[in-house]
């Protein structure tokens, strides 16, 4: 009987008997469940290594975007430390700039000094002083 379905199988279904038709069809739909069934189990397997990968990746994604908003977190610390830093060096150059032209003025003023005059003028006081200071007993 196995080499006459067989033998149905390879004729056309015009010339098969009602008997090989109904046997084509079972066949047919015992491979169309079969191949139903494989492809419910692929799914179900694919949908668990999909669950898995959803429950192993969450966490790590989690923690992805925690170490993230640190980073930011820390971006924004140093550029507000290096807008402090940037003031301070404005401040610190104004500072010696100025500085710079005081000194300026000071040194030229003390270059003007007459020190030969000024000598001159400090013997003149000490000798006024002199009568006073023997006065008071120094």
């Amino acid at each position: 009987m196995e080499t006459k379905t067989k033998q149905a199988a390879e004729r056309p279904l015009e010339e098969l008997t009602e008997h090989e038709l109904l046997v084509e069809i079972a066949r047919d739909q015992k491979r169309s469940a079969r191949n139903g069934r494989i492809a419910a189990r692929a799914a179900a397997v694919l949908a668990a290594v999909f669950l898995i990968l959803l429950l192993v990746l969450v966490p790590v994604i989690r923690q992805a975007s925690g170490t993230l908003a640190e980073a930011e977190s820390l971006v924004a610390q140093l550029q507000g430390s290096l807008e402090l830093g940037d003031e301070l060096t404005e401040n610190l150059n104004s500072m010696v700039t100025s500085n710079t032209d005081t000194v300026n003025k000071a040194l030229s003023q003390v270059g003007k000094l007459d020190i030969d005059s000024l000598n001159q003028s400090i013997r003149e006081l000490a000798d006024i002083l002199a009568p006073l200071a023997r006065l008071f007993g120094r």
